[in-house]
């Protein structure tokens, strides 16, 4: 018995690969397991060479290996193109009356999936359900497992579809069964779990954004972020949001801050070339101190580079974007489950500090999806900072951008009687009019820089897991955590003694407290997910702390645990 296994399902764009992920995964998720599915995707609608890996563990896991104990393969190519990465001991699920091979290898499992699909499930787009069975009885987990996830996912579609459906799951799983021998991944029963979610990156960001109180919505479609904003617009109607598909990221980001100006939580989602877009509106937020939050969404660059493929290119465009120097933060979520405080927070710092918060994600942490426990969906109570809807001294006393000692002035909603709220993107008097005076423009560029300070240090420090007294010391961001948690784990285990410290708040960094002494590590690695180090290189003019060892990946695909181990 085993208690991690990965599963990848193959073929072409349009043969159903996420339909079978998705029941597998929300089935194990609900059996106790942890889940973790990461889709490898071509930037096609139809065709190519594509796979949702499945990883199913007695413990939480955030990463794949790129290594398979079942390959469910739909196609030809799907066979011939992941066979290398089979596991020893791994199967190949595929439909042996159509896909032919002169020479089998051992490992090859033939199923007559499209057979079994219209005798069973009356058409042969049931071969997903059927694969889906197959899987099941491999694993050594009863057909019936998933019927109520069945029935959920096809409830509009009427009784037959949903009995074909389950008459096909059992098809492929009878047949397995029977011819599977002492073939097994019987995975080990987990104990009794608590209250267990089933959901995507994407899907995690806006749950917790309408968790936080979002109530203005506007963005263009870009992947991999468009996911957020569908979610939102599914919802708007049931959790009062206004939500606005605008014709432009140009036009979204100065929506955005216009319903900030007006009182109310706004939010706005892109990529790479949208944001390049939106640097203007970054700008407009900084000089206006009007608290705005971003989610950008990383993919391959520059240009169109990877739309469906994953990279942490963006980090010093994001520290960066907008001409001028203000106060910004950068958050950047490890997991699904850190969404929930990371998307809270960031809104409450924005109108804490009256600064835009840029949410650093990217299309591994979207677009996968993960097991979350219920009760770790922690958020912070709504935070407003100074905003005010009503004024209580003299009439037209108000001054939008009075200087005080925190750098924070209070706001007011606009609409107020008796007051004048005036936000002017040219420098301005503490009223908000037009100065050109050079002292009082001084004041306000420090008053704006001011807050880096005071934000800093309410920074969250990184985590450090791992040895005390470390030879070797990994340092990441953002999604990499899991298979920085696994590369840590593992040289621990052959005696190295090992230690990771990953950061979600990026910007600005805080100054860290930790356990060991920098400079007294043998080996400080950065592992990150670009060409350039870019954190390595922040993180070195913070601390003084040259890294000297990189592993980088900018292929497109995600970090994994192996691809670190190899390159140690």
């Amino acid at each position: 018995m085993i208690n991690d296994v990965e599963i990848a399902i193959a073929g072409a764009a349009g043969q159903g690969m996420q339909s079978i992920s998705f029941t597998l995964g929300k089935t194990f998720t609900r059996q106790g397991f942890f889940v973790y599915v990461y889709h490898d995707l071509m930037s096609r609608i139809r065709g190519g060479l594509n796979a949702s890996i499945l990883r199913v563990k007695n413990a939480p896991t955030n990463s794949i290996s790129y290594t398979f104990d079942i390959l469910v393969a739909l196609d030809r190519d799907a066979v011939l193109g992941n066979l290398k990465k089979l596991k020893e001991g791994g199967v190949v699920i595929y439909d042996g009356e159509k896909i032919i091979f002169e020479e089998k290898e051992s490992c090859f499992f033939p199923v007559p999936l499209e057979r079994l699909a219209l005798e069973a499930g009356k058409d042969k787009i049931m071969i997903n359900s059927v694969a889906t069975g197959a899987v099941l009885a491999l694993l050594k987990w009863d057909a019936a497992v998933c019927n109520d996830v069945i029935k959920e996912l096809f409830s509009g579609k009427g009784e037959e579809v949903i009995t074909n459906n389950i008459n096909a799951v059992r098809a492929g799983y009878d047949f397995v069964a029977a011819n599977s021998g002492a073939m097994s991944f019987e995975l080990i029963t987990p104990l009794a779990s608590r209250k267990r979610l089933f959901m995507t990156g994407s899907e995690s960001l806006a749950i917790a954004s309408i968790a936080s109180g979002v109530k203005f919505y506007a963005g263009y479609p870009m992947s991999p972020s468009t996911a957020v904003m569908e979610y939102i617009a599914a919802g708007a109607n049931d959790y009062k949001i206004i939500y606005e598909q605008s014709e432009d990221e140009i036009a979204a980001i100065n929506m955005v801050i216009g319903a900030s100006y007006g009182g109310v939580r706004a939010l706005t989602a892109t990529s790479g070339g949208g944001f390049a877009l939106m640097t203007e509106g970054i700008s407009l937020a900084g000089m206006t101190e009007t608290p705005v939050v971003v989610i950008l969404t990383q993919r391959p660059g520059p240009a169109t580079g990877f739309p469906t493929r994953t990279e942490q290119g963006d980090l010093k465009f994001a520290m960066n974007a907008g001409h001028g120097e203000f106060a910004r933060i950068i958050l950047a979520p490890r997991t699904a489950t850190e969404s929930f405080y990371i998307m809270s927070r960031a809104f409450n710092l924005a109108e804490e500090y009256q600064v835009p918060v840029i949410i650093l994600t990217d299309q591994c942490f979207n677009d996968s999806s993960y097991t979350i426990n219920a009760a770790d969906m922690v958020i912070e109570p709504i935070n407003r900072g100074n905003l005010n809807f009503k004024w209580p001294e003299d009439k037209y006393s108000y001054k939008r951008y009075s200087l005080n000692e925190s750098g924070v002035s209070p706001r007011l909603v606009p609409g107020c009687p008796g007051q004048i709220i005036c936000d002017d993107s040219d420098e301005h008097t503490e009223e908000g009019h037009i100065s050109e005076h050079p002292g009082l423009r001084e004041k306000m560029v420090e008053k704006r820089l001011y807050k880096l300070g005071e934000i800093a240090a309410e920074i969250k420090q990184p985590i450090y897991i791992g040895n005390n007294a470390p030879s070797l010391l990994l340092i990441g961001w953002g999604s990499t955590y899991g298979a920085i948690k696994e590369t840590a784990d593992f040289m621990n285990e052959k005696g190295v003694p090992a230690a990771m410290l990953h950061f979600s708040e990026i910007w600005p960094l805080p100054e860290l407290k930790l356990p060991c002494e920098l400079n007294r590590i043998k080996k400080i690695v950065a592992v990150e997910g670009n060409a350039t180090a870019q954190f390595a290189s922040l993180f070195s003019a913070h601390t003084g702390v040259k890294i000297e060892e990189k592993i980088l990946r900018y292929d497109g695909r995600p970090l994994t645990a192996e691809y670190i181990i190899k390159r140690l």
